[in-house]
């Protein structure tokens, strides 16, 4: 494998401490600052980060040069491979002769904060939910010693977290309420620390960097033209953990499908010619879980070093969650950084990616111009917004447009290990939304209409009692604007008229939460974020949504059809002017019903046990039960 070049670090400022001490006085410093930022790729600085940048720096800056620290070298805003996450303040030093001391700094404006859950605390007066910054410093801390690679130097990493509004009482309280893994020692240091402080502190004091000397150029330019890609240790433990964990183990035809993928893989980097393989698969083909077999078995080659991503956000964090690695997040990436310590790429949910700034065919000419291998997995009836979407088609034409051009070999999964195996309802399914409907006649899935909200929540109570995992979800067509903590969250309200008594009813049920609508004001668990909706705990008490479900499955699914889908004679149409997803704002109807009809396809295809189906319009709802049994019969 050729030697890959060094990251290009992403920071908005660096220098040594003393001069950029004198910098952080001037008065353009913080808007020379927002300029670099949006030029290391950003975007544009909140008035809130800026307002934490004129607030933060310049006591930060008094301690350090306090200390007798104004010979090391700063990094202010510090990129991980992730642009979404910065280290506040990195500084460098050397210890000894042969060894660089990197030490991440924490900067909070608190001087109080109350811990609500693991690793999230919430501030005196405030609603929102905050990362511990213990717990923050520690996923830097596991980055910098997972992936900083250099042949000429080694890197001990440190942290520390700076409150410089706090006493010395706030801030031990903040250290106490904090569990940190095995060997990590995050120490808090208030703002009274570092104005009691009258000379240089003895080592392992203020910042932990009483022991360090300045760097001069030749350590600057062995930290600046180190590899960034992960260790053997973390890979190896990746590996492993895609091995045993059980939503990644093969079964039925999907061996045979990854046998036939992994020749595929194996002949493209052999012969080195740059490949696109195309794998299309409809729901529960198995696409994710060939995508991660792939991953645990070329991730720690040193050959290849594979990496992984998808532009699914919900499936992101869920695969985070599932291996459970310290420092692997920059594994599972949403696809959109350069990779350059790869051979192959694996983009799953491709149908999900944005065509903006050239889509997934300039992503590929250009961010992976040096990735000889691409792996795409795709599922073109899985499009569910305008603006997002590749397809077979288009990534011949890039392909074959490419100079030199670009061999494309395709792969396809007929197998579903979702829905029991059930080809008949996946069938059934297209059928109902995109050709002729037809009555339901299968026996080997459990599908049924549900005559109202409240017996489609009864089953859920059934599939849960049998220890189930089991999930209501809806069109887009009620609100989901923030609320304030405490207040009635928004969600899904249904009215109807019950047909025995003539009565009119009414089923209400919150969407996925926000973060910060997690934990209740007096620290209760309400339920897991959007994101794990689908997974954890919790999740069957909130409506869920085609962005938090698609990519993942659960035992049961039920699914409601909202104003936005409707059948009027002999066919679908529909209502854009009934969606609330601001991603539909402008489309006209002909697009949205495709999008319309993708959707519910999707929340029709989550459930591996059961379906049950209701639709809010009255018309629609005697269509469904005319083809399907009712829950009741």
């Amino acid at each position: 494998m050729p030697q890959t070049p060094p990251h290009p670090l992403r920071y908005v400022h660096a220098g040594r401490v003393g001069d950029v001490a004198e910098e952080v006085r001037k008065p353009d410093f913080v808007e020379r600052c927002a300029l670099a930022y949006h030029e290391a790729g950003f975007g544009e600085p909140g008035e809130s980060e800026v307002r934490s940048w004129r607030n933060s720096w310049p006591p930060f800056f008094d301690a350090l040069v306090s200390a007798g620290l104004k010979d090391l070298y700063v990094y202010l805003e510090f990129a991980t491979l992730d642009t979404e996450s910065r280290i506040d303040a990195l500084l460098i030093g050397r210890c000894g002769s042969d060894e660089l001391v990197a030490t991440v700094v924490e900067l909070k404006q608190w001087a109080q904060a109350v811990l609500v859950a693991k690793d999230l605390v919430r501030l005196p007066g405030n609603e929102k939910l905050w990362t511990h910054p213990l717990a923050q410093t520690v996923g830097y801390m596991a980055f910098l010693d997972q992936w900083f690679e250099s042949d000429v130097v080694d890197l001990q990493v440190r942290g520390v977290v700076f409150l410089h509004n706090a006493n010395r009482a706030q801030a031990v309280r903040i250290q106490e309420s904090a569990v940190l893994p095995p060997g990590y020692r995050v120490p808090v240091v208030s703002g009274e620390d570092a104005r009691v402080s009258s000379e240089p502190v003895e080592p392992r004091g203020l910042f932990q960097c009483g022991d360090l000397e300045g760097i001069d150029e030749r350590d600057l330019a062995n930290f600046t033209k180190a590899r960034w890609r992960g260790s053997a240790p973390l890979l190896d433990s990746v590996a492993a953990a895609v091995s045993g964990a059980p939503s990644f183990k093969l079964v039925g035809d999907q061996q045979t499908a990854l046998l036939n993928i992994r020749a595929h893989v194996k002949e493209a980097l052999d012969s080195g010619r740059r490949t696109i393989i195309v794998v299309q698969g409809g729901p529960g083909s198995g696409k994710t879980v060939l995508a991660m077999r792939l991953l645990g078995e070329y991730v720690n080659k040193p050959d290849v070093r594979a990496r992984y991503g998808t532009p699914s956000g919900a499936l992101t964090r869920n695969l985070r969650e599932t291996l459970g690695v310290p420092g692997s997040d920059p594994l599972f990436q949403l696809p959109k950084n350069k990779v350059r310590d790869s051979r192959l790429l694996i983009i799953d949910e491709a149908h999900r990616y944005h065509r903006g700034n050239g889509g997934l065919g300039t992503y590929v000419l250009k961010n992976l111009a040096e990735v000889p291998v691409v792996v795409v997995f795709l599922d073109e009836g899985q499009r569910v917004r305008p603006r997002e979407g590749v397809t077979e088609r288009e990534i011949r034409d890039f392909a074959q447009n490419a100079t030199p051009p670009i061999n494309v070999v395709t792969h396809s999964l007929n197998g579903n290990f979702r829905c029991n195996g059930s080809r008949e309802f996946n069938s059934w399914v297209d059928d109902l939304l995109y050709e002729q409907p037809r009555p339901w006649s299968g026996t080997d899935y459990d599908l049924a209409v549900s005559s109202d909200p409240s017996e489609m929540e009864q089953w859920l109570e059934e599939c849960l009692e049998q220890e189930r995992t089991a999930r209501i979800s809806a069109g887009f067509c009620w609100g989901w604007e923030e609320v304030r903590l405490g207040e009635e969250l928004p969600g899904v309200s249904i009215e109807w008229e019950d047909g025995v008594h003539g009565e009119k009813r009414r089923w209400e049920r919150p969407w996925n939460l926000h973060k910060d609508q997690t934990i209740s004001v007096d620290g209760e668990f309400v339920g897991p974020e959007s994101w794990l909706w689908a997974t954890r705990p919790g999740g069957e008490r909130q409506i869920g949504c085609v962005y938090t479900a698609q990519g993942l499955e659960y035992h049961d699914a039920g699914v409601i059809l909202g104003p936005d889908l409707v059948r009027r004679g002999d066919r679908w149409e529909a209502h854009p002017e009934e969606s609330r997803d601001r991603g539909m704002r402008g489309v006209d109807t002909a697009e949205y019903l495709s999008l319309a009809k993708n959707t519910y396809r999707v929340l029709m295809t989550r459930g591996m046990r059961s379906c049950r189906l209701y639709s809010t319009d009255e018309e629609t709802q005697a269509f469904l039960a005319s083809l399907v049994p009712s829950a009741s019969r």
